[in-house]
């Protein structure tokens, strides 16, 4: 792993994909280049949505701040994944209860509506148009898995006061969403989806305009930690900072192999259809709503404001993206939507996320004065806002939530760095394919 750049690897320009929501935004921003040594309070390594949130909280507290970003504002998953700002944690709150009790599972539960209240939060403050809509379906493929979530639905309901969701039968799903795949649902009126891009640009805006100095192109190789820690970039500068947080999540490579140990990336693919007429989807663009399945390697999709259907699903666990983005993904959108077939891609693109073993997320502090979180396994959106609120909060003094994350036990993936990623290969396969015959 450590001869393979993933900040290249698929995207060797180092610019934003060509994605739909490229296209959907007015204006690129760009940030210049670090041209000298630099030293600070802070100093933050990728800014995605965990270090723009970190930088933007710390910088209104009165810290000075720096962020490094390899590529560009957004590069990573944070401008390209889809946009979903959903409920809960990658488990359910039951399992959450089984592992951890209940009074802990209702600390997991409320750190959940506190991120999607930041994501929130913030794009009310800094007046961040991001195309937010509410409104999450979670589908189910079988029986089973329908009881399960219904089960669900009456243990937040219950147990967590959580009203703001109710139960789909097949035929109502059916009618909201214009396919008959799925065997039941809910629909979560507490959760939303947006333009993910346009968000990490207004948070990026917002962290310039509170003094938070933001510079791209610039690729960190190596840190040295301390008292000071003096991180070294690709372009021969140097940051001297008193606090530093690393928040690569996918794209981190072996710069810290503490949380390489951990994090692992894995690609996922997204595609966006041209704009649907002759009567296509029309319950489905009305409703304006997001879905996402229960398969362990889920489809997640929803409309555009210009009535594209986006349709994320799929995943690969080589380094490099499959050469025909648009076919790979297509296949997967058609088994839902069958009545596509002649309908034309206007674009496709993939992204790096990170995964634990367990899919909760990894929060490290990596040295006294050095923190990270990372490794949100695609439930990331609305959670990785709110752990940069986190780290900040654990700079200002107050360690209380930090503490409880960072106590999440994450187990390192088995083997050094030349057979982690192989034995990842094989366990997300064996899923895939239990996916195949559910």
């Amino acid at each position: 792993m450590s001869k393979i750049d993933l900040l290249q690897i698929n995207d060797p320009k180092g610019e934003l994909p060509d994605s739909f929501y490229k296209y959907s935004i007015k204006k690129e921003i760009k940030y210049p280049t670090l041209s000298k040594n630099y030293k600070s309070q802070i100093c933050i390594i990728g800014a995605g949505f965990t270090g723009l949130s970190a930088g933007l909280c710390l910088a209104e507290s009165g810290f000075e701040v720096i962020i490094l970003e390899a590529n560009r504002v957004g590069f990573g998953a944070s401008g390209r994944n889809g946009g979903q700002v959903g409920s809960g944690q990658r488990w359910d709150q039951e399992k959450i209860e089984k592992h951890f009790g209940f009074k802990k599972a209702k600390i997991f539960w409320e750190i959940s509506q506190d991120a999607k209240k930041e994501v929130i939060s913030r794009m009310k403050l800094h007046n961040i148009d991001c195309d937010f809509s509410p409104g999450i379906i979670n589908a189910t493929i079988n029986r089973k898995d329908t009881n399960n979530l219904f089960d669900e639905v009456n243990n937040l309901k219950k147990k967590y006061q959580y009203t703001k969701i109710q139960k789909l039968s097949s035929s109502e799903l059916s009618t909201i969403i214009d396919t008959e795949l799925y065997y039941g649902g809910c629909l979560d009126f507490g959760a939303g989806h947006m333009n993910p891009l346009k968000f990490v640009q207004g948070l990026g805006t917002a962290a310039k305009k509170n003094n938070v100095q933001i510079f791209e192109k610039c690729c960190v190789e190596k840190i040295d930690y301390g008292k000071k820690n003096t991180i070294s970039i690709s372009n021969g500068y140097t940051v001297v900072s008193d606090y530093l947080i690393i928040a690569c999540n996918g794209y981190l490579g072996n710069l810290e192999p503490n949380i390489s140990s951990r994090v692992m990336p894995i690609n996922n693919f997204i595609l966006t259809t041209e704009v649907l007429g002759n009567n296509l989807l029309n319950s489905f663009l009305n409703n304006n709503y997001a879905v996402a399945d229960n398969k362990f390697v889920p489809n997640y999709f929803r409309p555009s404001p210009d009535n594209r259907l986006i349709f994320g699903g799929g995943e690969n666990y080589t380094y490099r993206f499959p050469k025909d983005i648009k076919t790979f993904v297509r296949k997967k959108m058609l088994k839902v939507y069958p009545q596509l077939e002649n309908t034309r891609i206007d674009f496709a693109w993939g992204g790096t996320l990170a995964v634990t073993r367990n899919r909760l997320p990894y929060f490290a502090k990596i040295q006294p004065n050095v923190f990270s979180a990372s490794g949100y396994s695609g439930h990331g959106v609305a959670l990785s806002v709110l752990a940069g609120k986190i780290i900040a909060e654990l700079i200002e003094g107050d360690s209380k939530r930090f503490n409880f994350m960072n106590n999440i036990p994450i187990k390192p993936f088995p083997g050094n760095s030349n057979f982690q990623w192989p034995l990842l290969v094989l366990g997300m396969l064996w899923y895939s394919l239990r996916d195949r015959f559910k």
